[in-house]
């Protein structure tokens, strides 16, 4: 056959085919495109690093890129190698350009970074719908429909910085039977270091982040104690996108029982985020400050300037956090209790043109004076039916169970890993110990292997005789 002859797609030479290949949404994409003709696939074959490159390139809004690479990175450190921590957050932080090509990565990499990004926009796309709705009710406030392209950079920023910091300093749980305490660096420097490479303002910003998350997964009908809810701010950006977009917690399919008081501290990372605190021993300034912790207002615009280390005094992100601590003593400006109603609103995120500072403190002054904007952590919670949940959780998990058992019923439909028999045991158990039945428990038996109606039945009905 003539080159005249072959079909168009044929007579493309192989560089315009990985140009093609290389404006696909995601690496998710590139399955079904070259197996659709093996044009594609040679192509891929050729350059899948250039390929897949440009496509996670592309994917990554600007001045991003570095942040996943970095918690790419994040995940294969190990608690022996301070050394490699430290080269780090030095990356994190450095100007020069990133080229993924350097990196010669294989291509589960690549998805890893590809799903990572699809996650951080399902958070930005959500936390950002959600906050300006909020930003409508601030006095002073324009109203607007949609982020800045310069907010949705800070909110991938952070996102990506959150689940470094989850990667480095907070120990995670697998997601099978048992307690898996992975690695998590203690160095108490190396925490410090992870935030003060960066400014208060953009600190300040995983603040607002963290606390919208926290906030989402607390909204769940179910979720009961501290530690369960720290435990599954640290089950990764898969999960916490789908919190963000609303999912319920037993469609998310994650393992969901409280282990207790003590985990609450391997996991916590609002203890981490404390390190983001400025302390005057910590601040090496020059001229050095005029008191031990004095107010915003009195340090020079010199003194002020050392607080970046990326050189963002332009930014209306700074000029939010300068209003809302211009009188509060430098031990206040960040990660402060009384900042909460603040960090409910995202207002180290959200830009402001043309507001003026005096504009802007008024707006935060007021925020603080009001109510909490939502209910605080462990508020309107009924203590002794948390600690009732919390002992048929432990219960199911002890055996090995696994799933989502809601607080407010008896239904095994949403567990795995337990045999009919260990469940009847467990029922007879909390009957008797008084534990009351909220429903009807003839619910809907998970149907099995090998199940059929008449052992439906005959389970059902020793159910309601055991106890």
């Amino acid at each position: 056959m003539s080159l005249a002859d072959q079909p168009p797609l044929l007579r493309l030479p192989l560089h315009t085919v990985t140009h093609i290949l290389s404006h696909l949404s995601t690496i998710k994409d590139l399955g079904p495109a070259i197996l659709s003709h093996s044009i594609f696939r040679d192509a891929f074959e050729e350059n899948r690093h250039l390929v897949a490159g440009a496509i996670v390139t592309r994917q990554t809004p600007d001045g991003t890129l570095r942040f996943l690479v970095a918690l790419l990175q994040s995940k294969k450190l190990w608690p022996q190698h301070i050394g490699a921590a430290e080269n780090l957050l030095a990356y994190i932080v450095s100007p020069h350009p990133v080229a993924l090509r350097a990196f010669n990565l294989p291509m589960s990499d690549y998805a890893f970074m590809s799903r990572s990004c699809s996650y951080a926009e399902t958070i930005c796309k959500h936390m950002a719908l959600e906050l300006l709705r909020l930003q409508y009710r601030t006095p002073g406030t324009p109203k607007r429909s949609e982020a800045t392209p310069e907010e949705k950079f800070r909110i991938y920023r952070a996102v990506f910085r959150y689940q470094i910091m989850c990667n480095m300093f907070c120990h995670r749980m697998d997601y099978k039977r048992t307690l898996e305490r992975l690695p998590r660096f203690q160095d108490e420097e190396l925490k410090r270091l992870f935030f003060s490479s960066f400014s208060p303002w953009v600190n300040e910003e995983l603040m607002c982040v963290f606390i919208y998350m926290r906030r989402k997964v607390t909204q769940g009908p179910d979720v009961d104690f501290i530690s369960q809810i720290h435990w599954m701010l640290c089950l990764g950006l898969r999960f916490l996108s789908k919190v963000a977009s609303g999912m319920s917690l037993w469609r998310t399919r994650y393992p969901y029982f409280s282990i207790g008081r003590p985990a609450a501290r391997a996991y916590n990372p609002r203890t981490i985020l404390s390190y983001s605190r400025l302390t005057p021993e910590h601040l090496n300034l020059n001229p050095p400050l005029p008191e031990t912790d004095p107010a915003l207002n009195k340090w020079s615009s010199e003194q002020i300037s050392q607080l970046d280390p990326q050189r963002g005094l332009q930014t209306s992100s700074f000029s939010a956090w300068k209003a809302a601590h211009l009188t509060s003593p430098i031990s206040q400006t960040v990660c402060c209790e009384t900042d909460m109603n603040l960090w409910f609103v995202g207002y180290a995120i959200w830009s402001a043109p043309g507001a003026s500072i005096p504009l802007l403190q008024r707006i935060y002054d007021d925020l603080r004076r009001r109510e909490a904007t939502f209910p605080r952590l462990g508020d309107a919670v009924d203590r002794d039916d948390l600690w009732q949940s919390r002992e048929m959780r432990f219960d199911i998990f002890k055996l090995g169970g696994r799933g989502y058992w809601p607080r407010a019923d008896w239904d095994w439909s949403q567990i795995w890993d337990l045999t009919e028999e260990e469940e009847i045991r467990l029922t007879g158990k909390w009957r008797r110990q008084g534990i009351p039945i909220r429903c009807c428990y003839t619910v809907t038996v998970k149907k099995r292997a090998g199940d059929d109606h008449d052992r439906d039945s005959k389970r059902r009905a020793t159910m309601n005789s055991t106890g």
